[in-house]
């Protein structure tokens, strides 16, 4: 890994006004690493900026009193009362508010933040980073330089961009020394782990994705997030090695727990399949890794419609699995609710459809009987609000989960023969018709496992297209083996491939999946 030290030395007249020697200073902003290495952030100034520094319009203060002064000595001005820092004050709140950088780089992530696994209550985190006095623990700060990472890889702004690799390297440095001198701040440390996973997972880069997801999982088993409400008493032989979360505060802390519960088991079960490794979360009674904690809601629900004090849940994977909890609320239940479930008959499906033999034709039939009441169950996009596109991307990567689990259990059975009548076909098609009621304008940015799912789903167009092509020319088509028509799957995989394209632009893996459908697209 590239430290910031290692960077090329900046162009004359880039330094911070302190180093000024563009030899040491890296140009990182809102603070060089040299200054924050001095414990001087606040000092640390550049003069290429849109307006003048504090030190500048101090200065040019301190010029006008000196002349101001003059003129009362010579008597030739009334005295008139002024205050020496409005100007000063004036720029603090011009900074604040337009060209401070810091606040730039979170506005970029907030936009995106539901794509990137951000499970903390928005607007309650950004009170607590801007409000005038607030302290930063260690916690706090490293979950900021991770934002500030993704805020400066979703920059449209070229110079800020350039500053990648140098709050990468800040982030990483300082994750080290992350757990934690306050209790609460686990979560923040696993919140910071999880936006790091999905960073290198949105840069192809999914040895450092999995590293950061296991560790999102242990901060998360260690603090006992999978027993959240639990029926049962902890029996886990790593009682003595856990965070011990002290109480939450209220209902919303309790909520921001039980989400980035299920936000880290949701990324881990999915990349454990794109990766062809085993989930961390076991969910086994037996290891005191059972998952009790309840479904997530919506963050506001926990305020308006709290869990009763005496609530508790017990086996709730396994629960829904088995169908003892049925699918006719799911229209009320929150969409990282329905995530969660999408990605538990996601790998489920995996998992059974790799080990597959006719002695696991009762289990086959009751997981994929599960999945299409679960489908069926799902709420349409189309109920959706539209100017709510981080809702409506959301809830397309739910439906494209979904349908997927149909193409991986039915797989084996099917192997490169695709039909119309092909179960994994009529998968890949229903994808395609929830992608076609989206703008795909919309999918600039999205969750990076979008480009595994939707890889799935462009293999299976692809080998529909082959099937065709290869019955046509045998002559071997018949009714009960319908062929797709070809023009169809070909302005499907052009959809497919140009929704891809929208968020190419900030994620070399979903380039990389385009470059893999190449030759189906060539053909």
């Amino acid at each position: 890994m590239q430290s910031s030290s290692s960077q090329p030395p900046l162009e004359r007249g880039r330094a911070c006004a302190r180093c000024s020697n563009a030899q040491r200073c890296d140009g990182l902003r809102p603070a060089c690493t040299q200054c924050e290495r001095a414990d001087r952030a606040e000092d640390c100034e550049y003069l290429d900026g849109p307006g003048p520094t504090q030190n500048q319009i101090l200065e040019g203060e301190i010029a006008r009193l000196e002349g101001r002064i003059a003129q009362l000595s010579a008597g030739s001005a009334p005295l008139t009362l002024h205050d020496p820092y409005a100007a000063w004050h004036q720029a603090q709140r011009s900074a604040q508010n337009n060209n401070d950088p810091m606040r730039a780089l979170v506005r970029q992530f907030v936009q995106h933040a539901t794509e990137f696994g951000f499970f903390l209550h928005i607007h309650r985190f950004l009170d607590k980073v801007f409000s005038p006095g607030s302290s930063h623990s260690n916690s706090l700060r490293i979950l900021l330089n991770v934002i500030y990472l993704i805020g400066a890889r979703l920059s449209s702004n070229s110079q800020v961009q350039a500053q990648e690799q140098a709050y990468l390297t800040r982030a990483l440095q300082h994750l080290p020394t992350a757990l934690p001198e306050d209790p609460r701040g686990a979560i923040y440390v696993m919140q910071a782990e999880v936006l790091l996973a999905n960073y290198f997972f949105n840069s192809d880069r999914k040895l450092e994705g999995v590293y950061h997801t296991n560790a999102a999982v242990s901060i998360a088993m260690a603090s006992k997030l999978h027993m959240i409400r639990s029926a049962r008493r902890s029996r886990t032989a790593a009682d003595a090695t856990t965070y011990r979360l002290p109480p939450p505060v209220d209902l919303l802390e309790e909520g921001e727990r039980i989400n980035g519960f299920w936000t880290v088991f949701i990324l881990d079960r999915c990349w454990a399949v794109a990766t062809g490794s085993v989930p961390a979360f076991t969910d086994d009674e037996s290891a005191g890794t059972q998952i009790d904690t309840p479904w997530p809601m919506d963050l506001a629900r926990y305020q308006s419609h709290p869990f009763p004090s005496d609530f508790r849940s017990v086996k709730t994977v396994q629960s829904f699995i088995s169908g003892v909890e049925g699918d006719a609320n799911m229209a009320s239940q929150s969409i990282l609710a329905m995530h969660a479930k999408a990605a538990i008959l996601y790998e489920g499906a995996t998992r059974l459809a790799s080990r597959y033999n006719p002695s696991s034709q009762a289990m086959f039939l009751s997981l994929d009987n599960r999945i299409e009441q679960f489908k069926q169950a799902l709420p349409r996009i189309e109920r959706f609000d539209p100017a709510r596109v981080d809702i409506v991307r959301a809830v397309l990567l739910v439906h494209t989960l979904s349908q997927c689990a149909t193409i991986q259990l039915h797989t084996p059975l099917v192997q490169d023969r695709v039909t119309a009548n092909s179960r994994t076909y009529q998968a890949a098609h229903a994808a395609m018709r929830t992608l076609r009621g989206v703008n795909v304008e919309i999918l600039n940015c999205v969750n990076p496992f979008a480009g595994i799912l939707w890889g799935s789903v462009a293999k299976v167009i692809s080998q529909a297209m082959y099937t065709a092509r290869r019955m046509r020319a045998a002559g071997t088509a018949s009714t009960s083996q319908s062929i797709p028509d070809e023009r169809t799957l070909q302005t499907e995989l052009e959809r497919l491939v140009l929704a891809m394209e929208q968020a190419a632009p900030f994620s070399s893996f979903m380039t990389a999946q385009i470059r893999t459908l190449r030759p189906s697209r060539a053909t």
